[in-house]
């Protein structure tokens, strides 16, 4: 099959959690599918500033089609907005301002789809927010799958997302949470859904006490890998950290990987070490304690499936379903609300090695079974030929 991918943002540069899902996929699928990328020449998801340039070029085999941005985010007038349409009364022409602020505003991409209808197979659109899969879709619905990444925040509750959610031929989900969340907000079960999830590469040469040697780590310590930012929650992990120190194992640590868009803490056993290559993610992984993940909005956790991928448990925000139903179905961690919670799961984590190699275990098993990416691929190989061999659904 000829099969284009759409994406807001595309490149070994961007670290986005879908546009990264998306290029694993398309680099995957291209061994079984001849493979298109349709995106924009930004990078920023900020500014939609153009970086690249217009037009076709290839990455790791694989062509992909850029579309200048021809407006840029205004600051000001997305967050006065974003505030309205979220919070208040508001009109239909105010939520489709929102949208084009939202952006990246790229006209010239949903004429390109409507040009290449005929020649591909079936198109697959990552993520519900942006400009490029509200547009784009619709041109193309016939033969569009829809990989939203949605979760329980404001934009979902937006009414111009009604039409969208009820468009494509199917939906490709990353967890049984999220198919009942879409299920529930916008009564579409009768469009072919399948819950495929995401691929996680083989970490088998993980080395955690080369992490240690290499950082100076000593003593039991908690990870935490991802975005630091307010919207993962990050504030709550720092405040029941801090709050909490005296009444963890002595010398106890909170260490971070990733990029800071809030302040971090200094000292008081928290520690940032910043953007790290992948060897030294995995064996920061295999050397902790435990992960810990504090976001209440996620679709799919991929660090999860990374941590159980080299044996390690996790410990999760209770109030994230997502989060919770991945520990449940992987018996491979812990959940809490509030701080006590928080502080009595980490004790006993950390005071019970034999319950830590049991959970790590089972998560490791449970990644073996259900997220590598040979099982993957033949998921998605499956769910497309079934679908597009299907009638049009009708609600």
């Amino acid at each position: 099959m000829r099969v284009g991918f759409v994406v807001q943002r595309y490149g070994l540069e961007v670290c986005g959690g879908a546009e990264l899902l998306c290029r694993q996929v398309a680099e995957h699928m291209a061994a079984h599918w001849e493979v298109e990328v349709f995106t924009s020449c930004a990078q920023d998801y900020s500014t939609w500033e153009n970086v690249c340039r217009p037009g076709t070029d290839e990455l790791n085999g694989i062509p992909v089609h850029r579309y200048r941005v021809t407006e840029h985010r205004v600051g000001n007038e997305y967050e006065r907005l974003s505030n309205k349409v979220f919070h208040a009364a508001h009109t239909d022409d105010e939520e489709k301002r929102w949208m084009r602020l939202v952006g990246p505003w790229v006209p010239d991409l949903p004429a390109a789809l409507a040009e290449a209808k005929d020649s591909f197979d079936c198109f697959i659109f990552f993520t519900y927010l942006y400009v490029t899969t509200y547009y784009g879709l619709p041109v193309v619905k016939e033969k569009a799958f829809f990989l939203p990444t949605a979760h329980n925040e404001p934009p979902l509750r937006l009414r111009l997302f009604d039409k969208i959610f009820n468009a494509p031929k199917g939906f490709i989900y990353l967890s049984p949470e999220e198919r009942a969340l879409v299920h529930r907000r916008f009564r579409n079960a009768h469009i072919p859904g399948h819950v495929i999830g995401a691929g996680i590469e083989h970490s088998g040469a993980a080395d955690g006490s080369r992490f240690r040697k290499k950082h100076g780590i000593h003593g039991p310590f908690m990870l935490y890998v991802g975005r630091i930012d307010q919207a993962k929650n990050c504030d709550q992990l720092f405040r029941y950290f801090q709050l909490s120190r005296d009444e963890l194992a002595s010398g106890h640590q909170l260490l971070l990987m990733g990029q800071a868009f809030m302040s971090v803490p200094e000292g008081a056993g928290i520690r940032h070490l910043g953007f790290v290559p992948d060897e030294d993610k995995f064996d920061a992984l295999a050397a902790a304690d435990l992960l810990v993940l504090p976001s209440t909005q996620e679709s799919l956790s991929i660090v999860l499936l990374e941590a159980w991928s080299v044996g390690t448990p996790v410990l999760v925000n209770g109030d994230c379903d997502v989060l919770v139903g991945q520990c449940r179905r992987a018996q491979g961690g812990l959940w809490y609300h509030g701080r006590e919670q928080f502080v009595e799961a980490v004790q006993y984590l950390v005071s019970n090695p034999d319950v830590r190699e049991r959970m790590g275990r089972n998560g490791r098993q449970y990644v073996d079974a259900n997220y590598r990416w040979d099982t993957i691929e033949r998921k998605f190989l499956e769910f497309t030929a079934s679908t597009l061999s299907q009638p049009a659904a009708s609600g």
